[in-house]
């Protein structure tokens, strides 16, 4: 008796162990089971099961993403979303499964927003930068924007033939300004019909703010000349921040005069591409000069400094001349022979345009 139990019960659970694995194969209703790899996981399913299906059983949520803008911030939240894989390619939720079938999970990525990309013809040209000469490039303005946002990506001068110089020259004046000197170059400059440019130093502004508003008055173009006017070392060599500062102070208290700077002169001359770029970011165009008659350099007579403008002044001329840092009385009294000897040339004088020229018209979407 006990053998036949031991038999009885040996039988009991082979034929257990046959149901459990019949059951295994088999679904629900009867349906055959499938094997199938969900997330790097071996599953069963029953035969006929969807993607959709499998994705509810086994609770498969790929994490949407966020659409950008071209600074990276969030426009359209959680507009990029997902996706299941099955084999590694893209399969539609109706998706029947077959055994041996891979699920993979695919979560959406941030994605930055498309961009759009416009020409525009400059009317007249525009000024190179830095600036050395009174002239024009022709050509257009490339102008990137992001196409949800509109937010400007960058504008990029696309030239379309060499530059043409204007006939005329430019006068400029530096380092003031001052109380001393100033006031008697503006009253010749007046008395002569002549306009010119002064690029100011920041701390002698707040100094002497009517001496600035006075030139506003008087139509002459008013630049930024940095703040302390630092010269060691070279303006282009300083620390980024430093120089980025000194052209943001100079900037903030011409405008508190009502300049609204556009145009930036170096200290010494002292320029780079990193320089431009720092003053360009702030809407400044850098400009140089052509022609230095070394006024500033004592014992300068004013029949010198009128011969060094008028033997190297052409059209086009930028002229670099001063009303500060020092004693100018032989610059003020070269002014006459430097304004008619520029006229007799059949030469315009010109303050520089503190304005970028207008932009007009579109000419399509390259």
């Amino acid at each position: 008796m006990r053998r036949v139990s031991v038999t009885g019960a040996i039988v009991i659970i082979a034929a257990v162990a046959v149901t459990l694995l019949a059951r295994e194969l088999v679904g629900v209703g009867g349906h055959a089971s499938l094997t199938v790899t969900v997330a790097g996981r071996s599953a069963h399913v029953v035969e006929g099961t969807t993607l959709a299906g499998a994705a509810a059983r086994f609770g498969l949520h790929p994490r949407a993403a966020d659409v950008l803008d071209v600074n990276g911030q969030v426009l359209r939240a959680g507009a990029v979303t997902g996706s299941l894989l099955v084999d590694g390619r893209p399969a539609s939720a109706e998706t029947r499964l077959r055994s041996g079938d891979r699920i993979t999970v695919v979560d959406g990525h941030d994605r930055r927003e498309p961009l759009v990309r416009r020409s525009v013809r400059v009317t007249g040209g525009m000024a190179n930068n830095p600036q050395f000469t009174v002239s024009r490039t022709p050509g257009e303005q490339v102008i990137v924007n992001g196409s949800l946002s509109h937010e400007l990506v960058s504008v990029r001068f696309r030239p379309s033939g060499p530059a043409r110089p204007a006939r005329a020259v430019a006068l400029t004046f530096d380092d003031g300004p001052s109380p001393k000197y100033t006031p008697r170059i503006l009253a010749a400059l007046t008395k002569l019909r002549a306009r010119a440019t002064f690029f100011v130093i920041g701390y002698l502004a707040e100094a002497n703010p009517d001496l600035v508003r006075e030139e506003l008055r008087l139509g002459m173009t008013v630049g930024n000349h940095s703040y302390n006017h630092p010269e060691v070392p070279p303006f282009a060599q300083l620390p980024p921040q430093l120089l980025t500062d000194e052209i943001a102070l100079g900037e903030q208290v011409l405008s508190r005069l009502g300049a609204q700077p556009r145009l930036f002169r170096p200290p010494g001359g002292s320029s780079s591409p990193r320089l431009v770029g720092a003053a360009a970011a702030l809407g400044q165009r850098v400009v140089l000069w052509s022609v230095d008659p070394a006024d500033w350099s004592p014992g300068s007579s004013a029949k010198e400094i009128a011969k060094r403008v008028l033997s190297a002044v052409r059209p086009g001329s930028i002229v670099i001349l001063h009303d500060g840092g020092g004693d100018r009385s032989a610059t003020l009294a070269a002014l006459p022979a430097i304004v008619r000897g520029i006229r007799r040339r059949g030469l315009r004088l010109v303050a520089l345009n503190a304005n970028p020229p207008a932009a007009q018209g579109p000419t399509g979407n390259p």
